[in-house]
């Protein structure tokens, strides 16, 4: 796991990249936080002009507060409302093989939910586990937050909980395949390429726990993998 340190450094140097000249900046009582150069400030309302020149204007009673920031590339973050995230990658083993059986794996996941704040978002989620002999559909409720509101890169978290569903086929010999106690957890970045929708990656651990029977005799596994993750997020 050599690469793990190199992991975390990027994550530190990528939340730190885009930092440059101020800029003003809205924070709506909505959520929204708009980027650009304050026009207009009165008692009544405000204008400010965002990177493509168009000129947005708002009330008073809808503004929470009006900064001077570092600028950065991501103009107009949602930071509440429906959220989307869906990822697929390799689950990692410390062995490559075991028994003369192969432990590469892979993962696809779909999460939906709703972002409460930037740092709070709560949702479901389900996808598939693809494991050297056995398949399992995950069921999960996933709590994951941004670490930082500022960037053109944004670390965040992720926490997962749920149920592995083992939809792996009876075999010939009778072996009936369950499923088990699912949990993940790890850190990422995001990279909005849009107000409200950007690519990510992560890496974390995730535990799945899988039992089969055969006749009277029954058989524990228990996966315990490296996630490296790639995706998009809305």
């Amino acid at each position: 796991m050599k690469f793990l340190p190199i992991f975390f450094f990027s994550l530190f140097c990528f939340s730190s990249f885009g930092q440059g000249k101020k800029e003003d900046v809205l924070y709506l009582k909505n959520g929204s936080i708009i980027r650009g150069k304050i026009l207009e400030n009165n008692d009544q309302q405000a204008g400010i002009q965002v990177q493509d020149g168009t000129v947005w204007k708002f009330s008073k009673a809808e503004i929470l507060e009006i900064k001077s920031e570092n600028r950065f590339r991501n103009l107009h973050y949602k930071s509440k409302g429906f959220a989307h995230f869906t990822e697929l990658g390799p689950l990692v083993a410390g062995k490559t093989t075991v028994a003369g059986v192969t432990t590469a794996a892979f993962s696809f996941q779909t999460i939906n939910g709703y972002k409460f704040s930037q740092a709070a978002m709560v949702g479901f989620g389900t996808g598939v586990d693809l494991y050297a002999t056995q398949t399992v559909v995950p069921l999960f409720a996933s709590f994951r937050g941004d670490l930082s509101s500022k960037g053109t890169v944004l670390p965040f978290y992720f926490i997962d909980a749920g149920y592995g569903a083992n939809i792996t086929q009876n075999a010939p010999n009778g072996e009936d395949f369950k499923g088990g106690l699912l949990y993940a957890a790890g850190l990422g970045v995001k990279i909005p390429f849009n107000r409200s929708a950007g690519f990510l990656l992560s890496m974390g651990y995730r535990y799945q726990k899988t039992s089969s029977e055969r006749g009277l005799d029954k058989f524990e596994t228990t996966y315990r993998r490296l996630a490296i993750r790639a995706g998009f997020f809305l």
